[in-house]
Protein backbone atom coordinates (compact mmCIF):
# COMPACT_ATOMS: atom_id res chain seq x y z
CA UNK A 1 0.00 0.00 0.00
CA UNK A 2 2.76 2.49 0.95
CA UNK A 3 4.68 1.69 -2.19
CA UNK A 4 1.62 2.27 -4.30
CA UNK A 5 1.03 5.64 -2.70
CA UNK A 6 4.65 6.68 -3.25
CA UNK A 7 4.44 5.58 -6.84
CA UNK A 8 1.28 7.60 -7.31
CA UNK A 9 2.90 10.67 -5.74
CA UNK A 10 5.86 10.38 -8.12
CA UNK A 11 3.51 10.18 -11.08
CA UNK A 12 1.70 13.29 -9.91
CA UNK A 13 5.00 15.21 -9.54
CA UNK A 14 6.13 14.06 -12.94
CA UNK A 15 2.89 15.25 -14.48
CA UNK A 16 3.20 18.60 -12.75
CA UNK A 17 6.82 19.13 -13.82
CA UNK A 18 6.13 18.05 -17.37
CA UNK A 19 3.31 20.53 -17.56
CA UNK A 20 5.49 23.46 -16.46
CA UNK A 21 6.33 23.83 -12.72
CA UNK A 22 9.94 23.78 -11.55
CA UNK A 23 11.70 22.99 -8.30
CA UNK A 24 15.14 24.13 -7.10
CA UNK A 25 16.21 25.48 -10.47
CA UNK A 26 19.69 27.06 -10.29
CA UNK A 27 20.55 30.32 -12.08
CA UNK A 28 24.34 30.68 -12.39
CA UNK A 29 26.35 33.87 -11.91
CA UNK A 30 26.78 34.12 -15.70
CA UNK A 31 23.02 33.91 -16.29
CA UNK A 32 19.76 35.74 -15.74
CA UNK A 33 16.43 33.95 -15.35
CA UNK A 34 13.03 34.69 -16.83
CA UNK A 35 10.18 33.63 -14.52
CA UNK A 36 6.92 32.91 -16.36
CA UNK A 37 3.77 32.21 -14.38
CA UNK A 38 1.79 31.07 -17.38
CA UNK A 39 4.73 29.65 -19.32
CA UNK A 40 4.62 32.44 -21.89
CA UNK A 41 4.68 35.93 -20.42
CA UNK A 42 7.74 37.02 -18.46
CA UNK A 43 6.71 38.08 -14.97
CA UNK A 44 10.16 38.80 -13.56
CA UNK A 45 13.83 38.89 -14.54
CA UNK A 46 15.93 37.37 -11.75
CA UNK A 47 19.63 37.11 -11.05
CA UNK A 48 21.73 34.19 -9.76
CA UNK A 49 20.04 31.94 -7.20
CA UNK A 50 17.84 28.86 -6.68
CA UNK A 51 14.17 29.15 -7.63
CA UNK A 52 11.01 27.01 -7.41
CA UNK A 53 7.43 27.42 -8.63
CA UNK A 54 4.82 24.68 -8.44
CA UNK A 55 2.37 26.45 -10.70
CA UNK A 56 0.95 24.16 -13.33
CA UNK A 57 2.13 26.40 -16.17
CA UNK A 58 5.11 28.04 -14.44
CA UNK A 59 8.40 28.16 -16.30
CA UNK A 60 11.96 29.46 -15.81
CA UNK A 61 14.19 30.28 -18.77
CA UNK A 62 17.94 30.92 -18.49
CA UNK A 63 19.78 33.47 -20.62
CA UNK A 64 23.58 33.45 -20.82
CA UNK A 65 25.04 36.91 -20.14
CA UNK A 66 28.72 35.93 -20.08
CA UNK A 67 31.27 37.74 -22.29
CA UNK A 68 31.99 36.43 -25.79
CA UNK A 69 35.03 37.28 -27.90
CA UNK A 70 35.23 36.89 -31.66
CA UNK A 71 37.72 37.89 -34.36
CA UNK A 72 36.61 39.38 -37.64
CA UNK A 73 38.83 39.91 -40.70
CA UNK A 74 38.43 41.91 -43.89
CA UNK A 75 41.26 42.11 -46.43
CA UNK A 76 39.65 44.67 -48.71
CA UNK A 77 39.24 47.99 -46.92
CA UNK A 78 40.47 51.43 -47.96
CA UNK A 79 41.99 54.23 -45.88
CA UNK A 80 41.30 57.95 -46.05
CA UNK A 81 44.23 58.41 -48.44
CA UNK A 82 42.89 55.62 -50.71
CA UNK A 83 45.41 52.98 -49.63
CA UNK A 84 44.23 49.33 -49.61
CA UNK A 85 44.48 47.62 -46.24
CA UNK A 86 43.39 44.43 -44.52
CA UNK A 87 42.33 44.44 -40.87
CA UNK A 88 41.52 42.03 -38.09
CA UNK A 89 39.17 43.23 -35.37
CA UNK A 90 38.76 41.57 -31.96
CA UNK A 91 35.37 42.28 -30.38
CA UNK A 92 34.11 41.31 -26.90
CA UNK A 93 30.42 41.56 -26.11
CA UNK A 94 27.68 40.18 -23.85
CA UNK A 95 23.91 40.22 -23.50
CA UNK A 96 22.86 42.97 -21.12
CA UNK A 97 21.64 42.07 -17.61
CA UNK A 98 19.20 44.87 -16.81
CA UNK A 99 15.53 44.04 -16.92
CA UNK A 100 14.59 46.43 -19.70
CA UNK A 101 17.32 45.18 -22.07
CA UNK A 102 16.62 41.52 -21.28
CA UNK A 103 12.90 41.90 -21.97
CA UNK A 104 13.57 43.89 -25.13
CA UNK A 105 15.91 41.26 -26.51
CA UNK A 106 13.56 38.43 -25.48
CA UNK A 107 10.63 40.04 -27.26
CA UNK A 108 12.42 41.24 -30.41
CA UNK A 109 15.37 38.85 -30.86
CA UNK A 110 14.32 35.60 -29.20
CA UNK A 111 16.74 33.42 -31.12
CA UNK A 112 19.70 35.67 -30.39
CA UNK A 113 18.66 35.76 -26.70
CA UNK A 114 18.90 31.98 -26.40
CA UNK A 115 21.45 30.92 -29.05
CA UNK A 116 25.08 32.09 -28.81
CA UNK A 117 25.79 31.29 -32.46
CA UNK A 118 22.87 33.45 -33.58
CA UNK A 119 24.08 36.25 -31.31
CA UNK A 120 27.60 36.08 -32.78
CA UNK A 121 26.23 36.26 -36.31
CA UNK A 122 24.13 39.30 -35.44
CA UNK A 123 27.15 41.10 -33.95
CA UNK A 124 29.58 40.26 -36.75
CA UNK A 125 27.06 41.11 -39.48
CA UNK A 126 26.98 44.69 -38.22
CA UNK A 127 30.74 45.09 -37.87
CA UNK A 128 31.85 45.50 -41.54
CA UNK A 129 30.16 48.87 -42.12
CA UNK A 130 31.58 50.29 -38.88
CA UNK A 131 35.09 49.03 -39.61
CA UNK A 132 34.88 50.43 -43.14
CA UNK A 133 33.82 53.88 -41.88
CA UNK A 134 36.60 53.88 -39.28
CA UNK A 135 39.44 52.94 -41.64
CA UNK A 136 38.15 55.45 -44.19
CA UNK A 137 38.51 58.20 -41.56
CA UNK A 138 42.28 57.76 -41.09
CA UNK A 139 45.29 57.76 -43.35
CA UNK A 140 47.29 54.55 -43.60
CA UNK A 141 50.20 56.09 -41.70
CA UNK A 142 47.85 57.14 -38.89
CA UNK A 143 46.30 53.67 -38.68
CA UNK A 144 49.55 51.76 -38.39
CA UNK A 145 51.23 54.46 -36.29
CA UNK A 146 54.12 55.44 -38.57
CA UNK A 147 53.20 59.12 -38.19
CA UNK A 148 51.26 61.17 -35.68
CA UNK A 149 48.20 63.13 -36.64
CA UNK A 150 48.23 66.89 -36.25
CA UNK A 151 45.06 66.54 -34.17
CA UNK A 152 45.59 65.11 -30.67
CA UNK A 153 42.38 63.06 -30.61
CA UNK A 154 43.44 61.29 -33.83
CA UNK A 155 46.90 60.35 -32.65
CA UNK A 156 47.94 56.73 -32.01
CA UNK A 157 46.34 53.29 -32.04
CA UNK A 158 44.38 54.07 -28.85
CA UNK A 159 42.56 56.90 -30.61
CA UNK A 160 41.74 54.67 -33.60
CA UNK A 161 40.34 51.94 -31.33
CA UNK A 162 38.30 54.50 -29.38
CA UNK A 163 36.80 55.73 -32.63
CA UNK A 164 35.86 52.16 -33.55
CA UNK A 165 34.32 51.58 -30.11
CA UNK A 166 32.28 54.80 -30.21
CA UNK A 167 30.91 53.89 -33.65
CA UNK A 168 30.01 50.28 -32.84
CA UNK A 169 28.57 50.63 -29.33
CA UNK A 170 25.26 52.25 -30.41
CA UNK A 171 24.79 49.49 -32.99
CA UNK A 172 24.80 46.80 -30.29
CA UNK A 173 22.84 48.86 -27.75
CA UNK A 174 19.91 48.72 -30.17
CA UNK A 175 19.76 44.93 -29.75
CA UNK A 176 20.23 44.66 -26.01
CA UNK A 177 23.90 43.73 -26.36
CA UNK A 178 26.71 45.40 -24.41
CA UNK A 179 29.99 46.14 -26.19
CA UNK A 180 32.78 45.38 -23.71
CA UNK A 181 35.79 45.90 -25.95
CA UNK A 182 36.71 46.24 -29.59
CA UNK A 183 40.07 46.93 -31.19
CA UNK A 184 42.09 46.52 -34.35
CA UNK A 185 44.30 43.55 -33.48
CA UNK A 186 46.13 43.57 -36.81
CA UNK A 187 46.68 45.73 -39.89
CA UNK A 188 47.84 44.26 -43.18
CA UNK A 189 48.88 47.04 -45.59
CA UNK A 190 49.49 46.38 -49.27
CA UNK A 191 52.91 44.73 -49.95
CA UNK A 192 53.98 47.75 -52.01
CA UNK A 193 53.45 49.98 -49.00
CA UNK A 194 55.42 47.60 -46.79
CA UNK A 195 58.28 47.69 -49.30
CA UNK A 196 58.17 51.47 -49.20
CA UNK A 197 58.34 51.40 -45.40
CA UNK A 198 61.29 49.03 -45.55
CA UNK A 199 63.12 51.37 -47.93
CA UNK A 200 62.45 54.30 -45.63
CA UNK A 201 63.71 52.29 -42.69
CA UNK A 202 66.91 51.41 -44.55
CA UNK A 203 67.49 55.05 -45.49
CA UNK A 204 66.91 56.08 -41.90
CA UNK A 205 69.31 53.39 -40.68
CA UNK A 206 72.02 54.46 -43.13
CA UNK A 207 71.52 58.06 -42.09
CA UNK A 208 71.92 57.13 -38.43
CA UNK A 209 75.06 55.13 -39.23
CA UNK A 210 76.47 58.11 -41.16
CA UNK A 211 75.74 60.43 -38.25
CA UNK A 212 77.51 58.06 -35.85
CA UNK A 213 80.51 57.71 -38.15
CA UNK A 214 80.71 61.48 -38.56
CA UNK A 215 80.64 61.90 -34.80
CA UNK A 216 83.39 59.27 -34.42
CA UNK A 217 85.56 60.93 -37.08
CA UNK A 218 85.04 64.31 -35.44
CA UNK A 219 86.11 62.90 -32.10
CA UNK A 220 89.10 61.17 -33.69
CA UNK A 221 90.11 64.41 -35.42
CA UNK A 222 89.76 66.26 -32.14
CA UNK A 223 92.08 63.76 -30.45
CA UNK A 224 94.59 63.93 -33.30
CA UNK A 225 94.59 67.74 -33.17
CA UNK A 226 95.20 67.59 -29.44
CA UNK A 227 98.04 65.07 -29.92
CA UNK A 228 99.54 67.21 -32.68
CA UNK A 229 99.42 70.24 -30.40
CA UNK A 230 101.27 68.28 -27.73
CA UNK A 231 103.91 67.12 -30.21
CA UNK A 232 104.32 70.64 -31.59
CA UNK A 233 104.77 71.97 -28.06
CA UNK A 234 107.32 69.27 -27.30
CA UNK A 235 109.20 70.07 -30.52
CA UNK A 236 109.11 73.78 -29.74
CA UNK A 237 110.53 73.21 -26.30
CA UNK A 238 113.14 70.83 -27.72
CA UNK A 239 114.19 73.49 -30.22
CA UNK A 240 114.47 76.04 -27.44
CA UNK A 241 116.71 73.67 -25.47
CA UNK A 242 118.84 72.99 -28.57
CA UNK A 243 119.16 76.72 -29.25
CA UNK A 244 120.28 77.36 -25.69
CA UNK A 245 122.85 74.55 -25.90
CA UNK A 246 124.16 75.90 -29.21
CA UNK A 247 124.57 79.30 -27.59
CA UNK A 248 126.56 77.70 -24.76
CA UNK A 249 128.72 75.76 -27.24
CA UNK A 250 129.33 78.92 -29.26
CA UNK A 251 130.39 80.85 -26.18
CA UNK A 252 132.39 78.02 -24.58
CA UNK A 253 134.50 75.63 -26.71
CA UNK A 254 135.30 73.71 -23.55
CA UNK A 255 131.60 72.94 -23.08
CA UNK A 256 131.35 71.81 -26.69
CA UNK A 257 134.38 69.57 -26.32
CA UNK A 258 133.00 68.11 -23.10
CA UNK A 259 129.73 67.29 -24.84
CA UNK A 260 131.63 65.70 -27.72
CA UNK A 261 133.57 63.54 -25.26
CA UNK A 262 130.37 62.45 -23.61
CA UNK A 263 129.03 61.33 -26.97
CA UNK A 264 132.31 59.62 -27.76
CA UNK A 265 132.21 57.77 -24.47
CA UNK A 266 128.78 56.47 -25.39
CA UNK A 267 130.25 55.07 -28.60
CA UNK A 268 133.49 53.46 -27.31
CA UNK A 269 132.32 52.37 -23.85
CA UNK A 270 133.57 52.94 -20.31
CA UNK A 271 136.83 50.92 -20.55
CA UNK A 272 138.37 52.63 -23.60
CA UNK A 273 141.50 54.78 -23.25
CA UNK A 274 141.46 58.25 -24.68
CA UNK A 275 144.62 60.29 -25.20
CA UNK A 276 144.66 64.02 -25.72
CA UNK A 277 147.61 65.06 -27.93
CA UNK A 278 148.49 68.32 -29.64
CA UNK A 279 147.64 68.63 -33.29
CA UNK A 280 150.47 67.55 -35.60
CA UNK A 281 151.75 64.87 -33.21
CA UNK A 282 152.80 61.56 -34.74
CA UNK A 283 149.97 59.31 -33.55
CA UNK A 284 151.91 56.12 -34.30
CA UNK A 285 153.78 56.70 -31.07
CA UNK A 286 150.52 56.14 -29.23
CA UNK A 287 148.80 53.58 -31.39
CA UNK A 288 151.76 51.20 -32.05
CA UNK A 289 151.26 49.23 -28.86
CA UNK A 290 147.98 50.42 -27.50
CA UNK A 291 144.33 49.97 -28.28
CA UNK A 292 143.38 53.39 -27.01
CA UNK A 293 142.00 56.21 -29.09
CA UNK A 294 143.98 59.39 -29.54
CA UNK A 295 142.06 62.53 -30.12
CA UNK A 296 143.69 65.82 -31.08
CA UNK A 297 143.27 68.72 -28.73
CA UNK A 298 141.71 71.68 -30.49
CA UNK A 299 143.76 74.84 -30.50
CA UNK A 300 141.06 76.64 -28.61
CA UNK A 301 141.28 74.09 -25.84
CA UNK A 302 145.09 74.19 -25.76
CA UNK A 303 145.04 77.92 -25.55
CA UNK A 304 142.54 77.99 -22.76
CA UNK A 305 143.73 79.50 -19.49
CA UNK A 306 145.40 77.09 -17.13
CA UNK A 307 146.67 74.67 -19.80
Amino acid sequence: MIISRLFGFVLILSALFSSGCYLWEDIQSSQVGLKMGDGVKVDEVVGPGVYSDLGALAGLKEIDVSAKTKDWTDTDLVTEDKQPIGVTVAVTFARKRDTESVLYMWDRYRQEARDDSALERMVLNRLPSVAKDTTASYSLDELIGTVQSTTAERTGRTAVNKSLFDRFKPELDNFGVELLDIRFSNFAPHPQYLNSLNEKAQVSLQKEISVQKTAQLAEQLKQEVAQTSIELEQARRGNEVAEERNKVFAQSPQAYELERLKLLKGVVGDNAKIYFVPQGTDLTLFLSGDTGIATPIPAAVRAAPGR
